[in-house]
């Protein structure tokens, strides 16, 4: 008895890893499964996080339509896709041109993707631009620019996409966004506001388009970085505020959003928060208890100044 008490826990944990694992299989092959032959639109498919999402879709048998701002790159991700697929088993990748920040454009790139393939059964908006600086400091120029690409581009080709699914009764539309669509972050003020005016306008649409059979997702992530960055050397630990900065610095690698972004498509999930303790507790904070956050906001804003000064 004492032996077999022994082996007893480890033999069950390795079991109950065992059943885990088998499960995360499964479903990931079920999810690969759910997009197969599925007409496909990535934008900014050059970025990292685009990158990754392309590669999973594309494994998963989609019929790709890839967007970028820069041809050669977008060339350069087709040939990394058809060097390690399968050709009987995936679709060669269609490539377009798209600037998500040049509003006027985006109808006849819009025209030119229903053409690749008759329809769109998946549109993943993607594109994003980023800028820090205090707000007095950041020109209305600037503001529009980050408006442009984070609200205005992806709405417009939503709008413009939108008429072919809601024909067809079907389709499923994604937002990459930001936890900053959530809670407003000092010195990043007009990219949250293009945040929060994004999830703002999707929110409506889910409800919108049920009667439609068109699932409208949402996936917040912290910060998306392309490596696991270690902490900045230093006394991080000296505030609450510090200490919620260095837990959203860490981020989430691209390849663990592509493969949430390929499960929320999956799954119909309507809203994903990807996202450590601490920034998810700090959302909640906002939500139920305003006057604490902003509390904690202010006193980094302080502590912030302080440091400038006394270097």
């Amino acid at each position: 008895m004492g032996i077999l008490a022994i082996f007893a826990l480890p033999l069950l944990l390795l079991g109950i890893t065992g059943i885990i694992h088998i499960y995360q299989s499964i479903m990931w092959l079920v999810s690969k499964s759910a997009v197969q032959n599925k007409v496909v639109v990535i934008t900014d498919a050059i970025s990292g996080l685009g990158k990754e999402c392309s590669r999973v879709f594309h494994a998963g048998g989609a019929r790709l339509v890839l967007c970028g701002r820069t041809w050669e790159k977008l060339e350069a991700l087709y040939d990394a896709l058809i060097s390690v697929a399968d050709p009987s088993a995936t679709y060669t990748p269609k490539l377009i041109l798209l600037d998500i920040s040049d509003i006027n454009c985006i109808q006849d790139v819009a025209k030119e993707i229903l053409n690749c393939y008759g329809c769109v059964d998946i549109l993943i908006n993607n594109a994003s631009m980023k800028v820090k600086g205090a707000a007095q400091s950041i020109s209305l120029e600037l503001d529009k620019k980050i408006m442009d690409a984070n609200y205005f581009g992806p709405v417009t080709l939503t709008k413009a996409l939108l008429p072919n699914m809601i024909s067809r009764k079907t389709g499923q539309i994604v937002l990459i966004n930001s936890i900053q669509g959530k809670i407003g972050v000092p010195f990043r003020a007009a990219y949250a506001a293009s945040k929060h005016a994004a999830v703002g306008f999707f929110d409506c649409l889910r409800a919108e388009m049920e009667e439609f059979d068109i699932c409208v997702s949402t996936v917040s992530p912290t910060f998306i970085c392309s490596y696991h960055r270690q902490p900045a050397s230093g006394n991080w630990e000296a505030s609450i505020w510090k200490f919620f900065f260095r837990k959203v610095a860490y981020g989430v690698h691209p390849v663990e959003v592509a493969e949430e972004v390929l499960r929320t498509v999956s799954r119909k999930k309507q809203e994903v928060l990807m996202a450590n303790p601490i920034p998810r507790a700090a959302v909640y904070i906002r939500t139920f208890f305003p006057e604490l956050f902003f509390a904690i906001v202010a006193s980094g804003i302080r502590e912030n100044l302080k440091t400038e000064e006394e270097t």
